[in-house]
């Protein structure tokens, strides 16, 4: 789980912030005014999401694998539809490329967003810290310390 999970928080990162310096360098001065600030937005929601989804990978230890998948799939479905979406259609004006009667689905893709969001607040609410649980997470913590650095 935590490989595609950081092999798909590499490549959204990447693309995040190779999209904000074309909409910074080559963007910039060819896009109208609001299509602009939607090309920004969509970078900027892909990159928050990107962060989220780095932070869940952190979390395979604390948290059931369901969960996390279930968030996984919304955020990345968010990043695909919300995002991706506004970059496609903010820049039908220079690439010719648009979503046409597809544009509906970055709506459907803010909703899966907030369906993420609301499922880690479920969670959240859901969530029992037992002794137990943060006895076993110090003493392998602990003990992992020297086995990760042999590993690094």
């Amino acid at each position: 789980m935590t490989k595609r999970y950081l092999v798909t928080v590499g490549v959204f990162g990447f693309l995040a912030v190779i999209f904000g310096t074309i909409g910074n360098h080559v963007l910039k001065d060819k896009l109208i005014t609001a299509n602009l600030e939607s090309f920004q937005t969509g970078v900027q929601y892909m990159m928050y999401h990107t962060l989220a989804l780095l932070a869940l990978s952190f979390g395979h230890k604390m948290f059931s694998k369901s969960f996390l998948n279930v968030v996984y799939v919304l955020f990345f479905v968010g990043i695909v539809l919300f995002s991706f979406g506004l970059i496609i259609q903010s820049t039908t004006e220079y690439t010719a490329l648009g979503l046409g009667p597809m544009s509906f689905l970055i709506p459907m893709g803010g909703l899966s967003f907030l369906a993420g969001w609301v499922y880690i607040i479920y969670m959240g609410l859901n969530f029992k810290h037992t002794k137990s649980h943060s006895k076993h997470h110090h003493s392998r913590s602990s003990s992992s310390s020297s086995s990760n650095s042999s590993e690094e």
